[in-house]
């Protein structure tokens, strides 16, 4: 399979291989993304109300993530998505954005819809990309899928990620040929 090069992609990979450097990763599949975010990048992770539809926010001069703390609360594995996306604008987009990002439940576009067009866009689009590369390695996820079969649910429990977030990878690397519906996986985290 074509190993993907994008910006993103390589950003997410350099950060994961300078925290391992650092706190030994020993071959786990769950990448410790609050951590990082935490211990490596002194980045603060809190949990707080956030308006309907607003997952998280950077404030890139208080060097903090904020989650909606309800929908972390109710969907643990999306919050560990959302830490991932703030940290792909941290490492991405900090020096091109005065100070506040605010990500919404609807700029989790998948990668394979229509190219983004404005700055925005584009900035959200590599950010839930670099958060796919983070919470789930390209490397790990063929190695997962070649030990354990490309079964959606059970690869999602194993990088304790969302059953969409993981439908999408296995799509994007071609291991099933349906492309995710959100409807689809709904209840199933």
């Amino acid at each position: 399979m074509a190993v993907t090069e994008d910006r993103e992609i390589l950003a997410a990979r350099d950060l994961l291989a300078r925290y391992a450097d650092v706190y030994p990763l020993d071959g786990a599949e769950i990448v410790p993304v609050e951590d990082i975010a935490e211990s490596f990048l002194r980045l603060r992770v809190k949990d707080a109300p956030l308006d309907d539809g607003v997952s998280g926010m950077l404030r890139i001069r208080e060097m903090e993530i904020t989650v909606n703390a309800l929908e972390g609360m109710r969907w643990p594995r999306r919050r560990r998505f959302t830490i991932a996306h703030e940290v792909g604008h941290w490492q991405l987009h900090k020096d091109d954005i005065a100070d506040l990002v605010v990500t919404r439940t609807h700029d989790y576009v998948p990668a394979a819809r229509e190219k983004a067009k404005t700055p925005e866009e584009i900035r959200e689009r590599e950010a839930n990309r670099f958060a796919a590369e983070l919470l789930m390695p390209e490397d790990r996820v063929h190695a997962a899928v070649d030990a354990h079969g490309a079964d959606v649910v059970q690869q999602a429990e194993r990088f304790n990620v969302s059953a969409l977030s993981m439908a999408w990878r296995l799509y994007n690397y071609g291991y099933i040929t349906r492309r995710p519906n959100r409807r689809d996986y709904e209840g199933l985290d």
